[in-house]
């Protein structure tokens, strides 16, 4: 038994089609047959059943999958700290980053990278939590960072931070509401916030609506840079992780108030498809992300906590 043979036999099983799995490994058709059937022969039983709409698993290969999975990964987690034990970090990254993620630490990390690790090369593309996720199951991305707000049984999980969502308002603007905000004064401010695609958004009314309470935002906006620039310029308010607030906290152009227990957070996190083990470069590219927002995060408590010791008990 070959591990490229464990390796085609899983894909044909997620794919359920000769045609898709040779897509995905980028192999002829004839091949994966040919590997496929060598298992088979060696197993002594059939592992799918060929119909005219697909390859279906039989119960041997309902189990072998089952089987397989879990040393597949070993397999391939070992092979990769084989190959890179000599310290040398090499290869490819392809990794997605929701905007939030990319706008705060994505530079930094990029230019460690560089400096450090040149024999590496970088990917990266930017999308909604749910889109990512898409691709790192079809295997275009090797990982994601998203939001937590979306859950797959086929994808590992590595917490890099949870973050305070604040009430984000342009310095000029005055909120009359106790201070922390009642998480039920949100329903009637004049809101902006992102669409109900954006991960963000989904963390926020999913906390909300735990609570009984739901916001009706009177603009969407996807792009939380624009969100922040627009704070500026208006009498919106919004709700906004704290380090996209950062150099507007510093500037003095906006003023970020905490919410009232048990406030609003968000969970940044990496995922990766389990049958794919994350490379060494991917882990450390990974690590240095999360630090640097970790990093962020850190810079944010004093403008925070300056702004919402006002001596009326008032936001503004």
């Amino acid at each position: 038994m070959e591990l490229r043979q464990l390796k085609y036999f899983t894909c044909l099983y997620e794919e359920g089609s000769v045609t898709r799995a040779a897509t995905r490994l980028n192999i002829v058709q004839p091949a994966l047959s040919m590997q496929i059937s060598k298992l088979e022969e060696e197993l002594g039983q059939a592992l799918f059943e060929r119909t005219s709409k697909g390859m279906i698993p039989t119960e041997a290969g309902e189990q072998a999958y089952r089987l397989f999975m879990p040393l597949l990964g070993e397999l391939l987690e070992a092979r990769q700290t084989l190959i890179h034990r000599n310290g040398e970090i090499s290869g490819r990254i392809n990794a997605g980053l929701i905007a939030s993620a990319a706008n705060q630490a994505l530079a930094s990390t990029l230019a460690y990278f560089v400096e450090h690790h040149p024999n590496v090369d970088l990917q990266v593309s930017y999308g909604y939590s749910q889109n990512l996720i898409d691709r790192v199951l079809a295997g275009d991305l090797d990982f994601a960072v998203i939001n937590q707000a979306f859950q797959q049984e086929r994808l590992n999980r590595i917490d890099l931070v949870d973050e305070e969502l604040l009430v984000a308002t342009g310095a000029a603007n005055r909120l009359r509401v106790p201070a922390p905000v009642p998480l039920a004064a949100l329903s009637g401010m004049k809101l902006v916030l992102p669409s109900r695609l954006h991960g963000l958004r989904i963390v926020i009314d999913q906390a909300l609506a735990a609570l009984g309470l739901e916001v009706m935002p009177h603009l969407e906006l996807d792009d939380l840079t624009v969100v922040e620039s627009f704070l500026r310029r208006s009498d919106y308010v919004s709700v906004l992780p704290a380090t996209v607030l950062r150099q507007g906290l510093e500037e003095g152009a906006l003023r970020g108030y905490p919410l009232d227990s048990p406030g609003l957070t968000r969970r940044m996190v990496c995922v990766h498809d389990s049958r794919r083990p994350l490379t060494p470069a991917a882990h450390l590219f990974v690590d240095i992300i999360g630090k640097t927002l970790a990093t962020g995060l850190n810079a944010i408590h004093f403008y925070k906590e300056g702004a919402s010791q006002d001596p009326d008990h008032e936001l503004g």
